[in-house]
């Protein structure tokens, strides 16, 4: 069970699944934890029994759920007069039928968010598990580029491979993009077929249990010109330094920083056109958030992604992300591979 700061009088109301699963580590599909001194997960018939087995030495007790008086009569019994719900999360409808609970509803988002933000030992080796699947899956990938193929067929290729190596299906829709279109960060995956002298650029990672993984490889399918590889050596070159120089309590504006500016050095800072990264666990996007408009410093056993890239529209684009942890102090890159420039020969 995860730990959340409590006072007297002073209770958490949590309705969505990931939060549920992340507090009691039981995956159930329907319910609301009521988290105060003695935890109290609610849930109907439909699970209530399979709930019993899975909640067992967690220390939440199971209630059956009738409706929501059997909520309101807990908090009562508790003496809970502040309850916290995550505003992030909470519609309009379902804060003003808080009101009703009994207690005063108060926001929780920002503590929920700072207690994922440190990965247990037992969360960082799923997403290890969800990495070592990812990596493979790439190298799969660019080993099947050949002229013609397209990025949707591309992606079903990585996509059945990540499922045979063991994982639970991708971490997010995976971004194939071919030529022009990796100039898009954010490109959808379509139909576009593969040009000779084009550039490969996969970003997708693996979802083990709940935990995910994230990684972008750019490759060239041909012969790169001059301006390429000179680009692609800038992005690499931020990479690794943001991930030399990035330690605990590394400022998240500062860390953005550092990458930002290997590119502006070499004047491509003007081609990085999104954040330096992000924080990866149960969702893809997550605190701690590595930008020059985010919040905090880093710390030790932070999982974060960082990801320079430069995008020049109508021609091309470069990224080159990793999945990373902070460990005694520095960070650690969770994949083995290497991340020079990969140039697939036409055949």
């Amino acid at each position: 069970m995860k730990n959340l700061p409590l006072k007297d009088g002073f209770g958490y109301l949590i309705t969505d699944r990931l939060t549920r699963f992340y507090l009691s580590g039981a995956d159930i599909a329907e319910g609301y934890i009521l988290y105060a001194a003695n935890p109290l997960y609610f849930t109907d018939a439909r699970y209530f029994f399979a709930a019993e087995k899975k909640l067992e030495n967690t220390g939440f007790t199971p209630v059956l759920f009738h409706g929501e008086e059997d909520i309101k009569a807990a908090i009562k019994d508790c003496g809970i007069k502040e309850l916290a719900v995550d505003y992030g999360t909470t519609t309009v409808k379902d804060f003003l039928r808080y009101e009703t609970f009994g207690a005063k509803v108060v926001d929780c988002a920002d503590v929920l968010r700072e207690s994922r933000e440190i990965k247990t030992e037992k969360e960082i080796e799923e997403i290890k598990k969800a990495c070592a699947i990812a990596e493979k899956a790439v190298s799969y990938a660019f080993e099947n580029v050949r002229a013609g193929i397209t990025e949707r067929e591309l992606c079903a290729l990585l996509e059945k491979e990540m499922v045979r190596l063991g994982a639970d299906g991708p971490s997010f829709d995976t971004i194939v993009a071919f030529g022009e279109n990796a100039a898009v960060p954010h490109h959808e995956t379509g139909d576009t077929a593969l040009k000779e002298n084009s550039v490969v650029l996969i970003d997708t990672g693996a979802k083990v249990g709940f935990y995910l993984s994230d990684i972008t490889r750019t490759a060239f399918f041909g012969v790169p010109d001059k301006e390429f590889i000179n680009d692609y050596d800038a992005v690499l070159s931020a990479n690794e330094k943001a991930e030399r120089e990035i330690v605990a309590g590394t400022d998240v504006v500062f860390a953005d920083k550092i990458a930002r500016d290997v590119l502006k050095e070499r004047g491509l800072d003007g081609f990085f056109t999104h954040s330096l990264g992000h924080g990866v666990g149960i969702e893809i996007h997550e605190s701690p958030y590595l930008s020059p408009k985010g919040t905090g410093t880093l710390r030790e056993n932070a999982v974060f992604t960082v990801e320079p890239g430069v995008y020049k529209n109508g021609r091309y684009g470069i990224r080159i992300e990793d999945t990373c942890l902070l460990k005694n102090g520095k960070t650690e890159r969770l994949f083995k591979d290497s991340k020079e420039l990969k140039i697939i020969p036409i055949k």
